[in-house]
């Protein structure tokens, strides 16, 4: 502000004006450039909690089964949609996560019988998916 020949002038310069709209421009545009990167790290994050819970829960449901029903040797690859939703073991165009486990027996003295690695794959069907190990020990029902 100016004042000019004893008057007071109660305005913004033309200078001051336009600085102010430059700043509050940078910062909007660089919110608008960090909301992608945020969006993408929360698909990410998200994908890696999901297949985390994914093995999680088919090692309790594998630990639950009977000695009759018990894998001690092969793992069929299980499909699932983006619900967790259990597709069964024939890839499906709604497929979003691939769970393959490998079983590796143990020789004694070892302190369980068996050793499952675990295998989630997103998106199932991509030709180079990302791919996140989880592994556990169990030992065969009796």
């Amino acid at each position: 502000m100016t004042t000019r020949s004893g008057t007071s002038s109660l305005g913004f310069s033309l200078v001051e004006v336009v600085l102010a709209i430059g700043i509050v421009s940078f910062s909007v545009l660089a919110t608008i450039g960090l909301l992608s990167v945020a969006n993408e790290t929360n698909k990410k994050s998200r994908d890696e909690a999901f297949s985390a819970q994914l093995a999680a829960n088919e090692f309790e449901r594998i630990r639950s089964l009977g000695a009759g029903n018990f894998p001690t040797t092969v793992y069929v690859t299980r499909y699932f949609d983006s619900e967790l939703k259990d597709l069964g073991t024939t890839a499906t165009p709604s497929a979003v996560y691939a769970l393959a486990i490998d079983i590796v027996s143990l020789t004694a003295p070892a302190p369980a019988d068996l050793l499952f690695n675990a295998e989630v794959r997103y998106p199932a069907s991509a030709p180079a998916p990302t791919v996140l190990r989880f592994t556990t020990l169990m030992n065969i029902p009796k």
